[in-house]
């Protein structure tokens, strides 16, 4: 380990002195203990870790999140070892990013006219496919040669993943989960955190909160789906092709065994944008909104293009990473443009192209923007947004409304809930036109309740017993210092459901009310049939 115990958690004795004594050399105690502190903590820091992050599969807003978790650990004087199915070229102080090709399920979206598929055979395909190439990476030299190496610490990402745990087994050390979604049901036993599907939406799902009875049904069957998914097919098929490829031993435990042992669970959850309170264990920590950051100067002419706007302010318009924005539809992208023409606001636009025809003069595009700094700038007057979970979050940061056009995936259930706590408006695609396009700006932009929420959701989400790096690594530290500190796991990961949701309880206080509701009706019945024969015959003997 590169991380030492602190004299506070190391044994010692302990002497016990009078008030006087304490009263006496109070300040010398403290000055002593300050320092002491003070460089253990250097020595802390100094030392560091060696930590391997695995996050293969996933987009580009995932690699955000994973970065940032990165370079927060790195600013700690750990270092990083990061597996990615993502190249960049920029290099970080203490991060090793180590660059795995053509094992990214998540790259093909951006190839997809997401405008014209369906997300849920998008999904599927995902993950019939998903087995066979995590154990293409598992299977890599560059994977392969991680043995060789020591490590303190392991992160591992949820997402398509779960190939990996033969990987941990062997390097026998601690390890952390990490999702850069929100909680889902599928998540609940590798996090050992109990899933209420009568509370949380599943984010397949369009459906709104409280749940109503339907709704509560139908998202119960699918959380029952879902972990079915992943515990029958992903884990099954997974080791299965791990042993075509010989990558399983009959010493390593099974991947459902090793995946509960996961000492926490880290989540991109920001609790002022779901706004509902879910039960964590202890293990859970969220740090959702760890990307987001004060906004910087825009660059040059992007500045003097925005200054022209004038009192107006300018209006933003971006689809994300995923969506290849000029494979929309021409009647939607006309409906766009003729309400951006009416506009007093400029509109800056994410697109993918150099040109557009027809561009109106108010309208500028860029492929690529500066998304915080804009997010960021006082005359930015609205966010039109595809609905993703970071950039709802960064709009929360630099409170800033939102009007959603959801693309895919969790996006309409992420907006939906934006709608509900008042952080704007959602707009289907399907319901687009030169209209409701125009009539749902105005009533976000002017709307006062609106921007009051915003603010206030702003203030929410900076308000933080500490900052959110500093929470990431305290508890990440707190991992490697304990060795992987069993002590917090919740007890639900070793008990079966039925015991967990005392289902076998309240059957067998079910079954023992009928049998006494049963034996009391039987005892009445019974009782009155005897007063209503002792009634009959004292008629009858009467009569006699």
């Amino acid at each position: 380990m590169r991380l030492k115990l602190s004299p506070y958690q190391q044994p010692r004795s302990v002497s016990w002195c009078s008030s006087s004594d304490i009263a006496s050399n109070n300040y010398r105690q403290m000055r002593w203990w300050s320092v002491v502190a003070a460089a253990v903590v250097v020595a802390q820091v100094v030392e560091g870790a060696r930590i391997l992050m695995m996050a293969v599969s996933g987009n580009n807003s995932h690699k955000i999140f994973f970065l940032s978790i990165a370079e927060a650990l790195a600013e700690r004087n750990h270092t990083v070892t990061y597996l990615t199915g993502i190249k960049t070229t920029e290099h970080r102080t203490n991060i090793h990013e180590v660059f795995l090709p053509d094992v990214n399920l998540f790259t093909n979206f951006s190839k997809l006219n997401i405008f014209e598929t369906d997300m849920m055979e998008i999904y599927s395909d995902y993950v019939a496919r998903l087995p066979k190439t995590c154990v293409e990476a598992l299977a890599s030299k560059e994977v392969q040669k991680l043995q060789e190496e020591k490590f303190d610490l392991v992160m591992l990402s949820v997402v398509g993943m779960v190939c990996f745990y033969p990987l941990i087994y062997k390097l026998e050390v601690p390890f952390i989960h990490m999702t850069p979604n929100d909680f889902h049901s599928s998540y609940s036993e590798q996090s050992c955190n109990p899933f209420f599907s009568s509370i949380t939406p599943n984010f397949l799902l369009d459906l709104g909160y409280p749940l109503t009875f339907y709704g509560r049904m139908i998202n119960a069957l699918v959380t029952v789906a879902e972990s079915n998914t992943l515990s029958q097919y992903m884990y099954s098929r997974t080791e299965e092709e791990c042993r075509k490829r010989h990558l399983w031993t009959e010493d390593i435990p099974s991947l459902a065994e090793i995946s509960v042992n996961g000492s926490l669970f880290i989540t991109n959850i920001n609790e002022p944008m779901n706004d509902r309170i879910i039960p964590f264990v202890p293990t859970m920590v969220n740090v959702g909104g760890i990307h987001c950051h004060p906004a910087q100067p825009l660059p040059q002419d992007l500045e003097e293009w925005v200054a022209g706007a004038g009192d107006d302010g300018f209006i933003f318009f971006s689809l994300g990473s995923n969506v290849k924005e000029s494979f929309m539809p021409e009647e939607h992208r006309n409906a766009l443009l003729r309400v951006f023409a009416s506009l007093e606001q400029r509109v800056l636009w994410k697109w993918d192209q150099d040109t557009m025809k027809d561009l109106p003069p108010n309208v500028r595009l860029a492929k690529w923007l500066p998304q915080q700094d804009i997010l960021g700038d006082p005359r930015l007057r609205l966010f039109v947004t595809h609905g993703g979970r970071m950039s709802i979050q960064e709009a929360m940061y630099h409170g800033v409304p939102l009007l959603g056009l959801p693309v895919f995936m969790d996006q309409r259930y992420n907006l939906r809930e934006v709608e509900r706590i008042g952080l704007g408006r959602r707009l289907l695609w399907e319901d687009l036109t030169f209209d409701t396009l125009r009539q749902n700006i105005f009533d976000v932009m002017n709307n006062r309740s609106v921007k009051e929420k915003v603010l206030q959701r702003r203030e929410l989400m900076r308000d933080q017993p500490m900052p959110i790096k500093q929470r990431l690594s305290y508890w990440v530290e707190y991992v490697i210092r304990h060795r992987g500190a069993p002590h917090l796991r919740c007890p639900a990961v070793i008990m079966p459901w039925y015991q967990l949701y005392n289902v076998d309880v309240w059957l067998v206080v079910v079954a023992v009310l009928v049998l006494v509701v049963a034996m009391v009706s039987l005892l009445t019945f019974k009782l009155l049939l005897a007063l209503w024969s002792f009634l009959s015959s004292f008629r009858k003997r009467k009569q006699e």
